[in-house]
C-alpha cells in the first residue's frame, strides 16, 4: 500500500512540476490549493484518499492570458505532468453519480488526466464565496465561516496574481462583525440554557440530551470566535478545536456535558463549560468583567450563566453604523448559527436571498 502524503504536501510538489512549464509560456501566475477539501485544511489522513483527493493544484492567470492559453495549457499539462507524485498518481477517475471523483488508474499510460485546475483569481474567489466580495456586514454574514476559511487556509506556492492579498484581506472579520457574532452566539446561548434541565425535570431524558448538544454546538462555534479564527464545518469541528491548546479546559467540560447520565448531571457539567466560556470571554477584555459562576434561573434549580446579559455588553461596545442597525434588532447571528443545513451551506444561489436577512 502507497504510504499516505498529505495532500497540501501533494500540490506542493506537483507546483515544482507545473512551475517550469507556466515559466517556458512567460505567464505571470499563481499557483495554489485552497477550496473545499480536508487537505486543505490540513485535515486530510488515509481514509481521504478515496474521493476527491490526490495530487491537485489551481492555476490562476490573468484574465487575458487565460483567453489565451488556458486550453492549451491544459493539454500541454496533459503531457507534461508526471504520472505520480509522492507516490500517488496524478490520474482521475470519471465522475462517479455522486459527483466525486477517485484516484485514476496508476497503471495506465498516455497523456495524464490531471487535477491541475487553470482559472482566474476572480473566478476561483466567486467560486469559493459565491457572489459576494466582503466588505459589508451583511456581505460578511452571508458566507459561511467554512467558505471562508476554504479560502484562507490550504497553502500558496506561488503568487503574481494576489491570492495573498485577497486572503490577507478576508483572514477574519472586521472587529464589529466579530463583536456582534459573538453577541448573537452569546444570545442563542441564553435562549438555550435553561431549556435542558427544564425538559430533564419534566422527565424528558432525551429531548435534554438534545438541547444539551445544540448549547455544546453553539459553545464550540463562540471558542473559535473568542480565538478569532473561522469555524471548519461540523465534521471537523471537534478536531479543529483541539488544535487550539487554549480551549482544552472547555474541550474537557463539553465532553464532560455531552457524557452525563442524569439531567441533573448534565446541567452541572453544562455550567461549568459555559463558566469556562464566560473566563474566555473575560480574557478578550471586550467588556467589564462578567461574573465567572452559575446563578439559578429565576429561582429554580437550573445553573445558567444568563448569556443574554453578555450578549448586551457586547452590544454596548459596537460602534460600526452598519452593524449598529444589526444589533438594534434580535441578533440572529450569521448563517452558520443561523442553520446547520449543508445545503444550505453550500448553495451561492441563495446569497442575495440571506442577505435580506440583514
Amino acid at each position: 500500500m502507497t504510504a499516505f502524503v498529505p495532500g497540501l504536501e501533494l500540490a506542493r510538489m506537483l507546483s515544482d512540476e507545473v512551475r517550469p512549464v507556466l515559466a517556458e509560456r512567460g505567464l505571470a501566475h499563481t499557483t495554489a490549493l485552497v477550496g473545499p477539501g480536508s487537505d486543505v485544511l490540513g485535515l486530510d489522513d488515509a481514509t481521504s484518499t478515496d474521493h476527491d483527493w490526490g495530487p491537485r493544484l489551481q492555476v490562476l492567470l490573468s484574465p487575458t492570458d487565460h483567453a489565451a492559453h488556458a486550453p492549451a495549457l491544459h493539454e500541454e499539462l496533459r503531457h507534461r505532468v508526471p504520472s505520480q507524485i509522492g507516490g500517488w498518481t496524478t490520474r482521475v477517475a470519471p465522475a462517479a453519480s455522486d459527483g466525486t471523483r477517485g484516484l485514476g488508474d496508476a497503471a495506465a499510460t498516455g497523456p495524464v488526466d490531471h487535477r491541475v485546475e487553470i482559472l482566474t483569481l476572480d473566478a476561483l474567489v466567486r467560486r469559493l464565496l459565491g457572489p459576494v466580495d466582503p466588505r459589508t456586514a451583511a456581505d460578511w454574514l452571508v458566507v459561511p465561516q467554512q467558505r471562508l476559511l476554504s479560502l484562507t487556509a490550504g497553502a500558496v506556492f506561488h503568487d503574481d496574481l494576489g491570492l495573498d492579498a485577497v486572503r490577507d484581506r478576508l483572514r477574519y472579520y472586521p472587529h464589529d462583525v466579530w463583536l456582534y457574532q459573538q453577541a448573537a452566539a452569546w444570545s442563542a446561548i441564553g435562549q438555550d440554557e435553561h431549556l435542558a434541565p427544564r425538559a430533564g425535570m419534566a422527565g424528558d431524558d432525551l429531548g435534554s440530551r438534545l438541547v444539551t448538544a445544540r448549547v455544546c454546538r453553539t459553545a464550540a462555534q463562540l471558542a473559535f470566535l473568542q480565538e478569532r479564527r473561522y469555524a471548519p464545518y461540523d465534521k471537523w469541528l471537534g478536531t479543529a478545536l483541539a488544535r487550539i491548546a487554549s480551549t482544552a479546559p472547555l474541550r474537557a467540560a463539553l465532553a464532560t456535558t455531552l457524557a452525563a447520565p442524569t439531567w441533573s448531571d448534565r446541567q452541572h457539567a453544562l455550567g461549568e463549560a459555559l463558566v469556562e466560556l464566560v473566563r474566555r470571554h473575560n480574557a478578550l477584555g471586550l467588556t467589564a468583567p462578567v461574573p465567572e459562576t452559575t446563578t439559578a434561573f429565576h429561582g429554580r434549580p437550573f445553573e445558567v450563566i444568563d448569556g443574554a446579559a453578555i450578549a448586551g455588553r457586547l452590544v454596548e461596545t459596537v460602534t460600526d453604523p452598519e452593524v449598529r442597525g444589526l444589533v438594534a434588532r434580535p441578533l440572529v447571528g450569521g448563517i452558520d448559527l443561523l442553520s446547520a443545513s449543508t445545503d444550505l451551506a453550500v448553495d451561492t444561489t441563495r446569497t442575495e436571498a440571506l442577505r435580506r436577512l440583514y
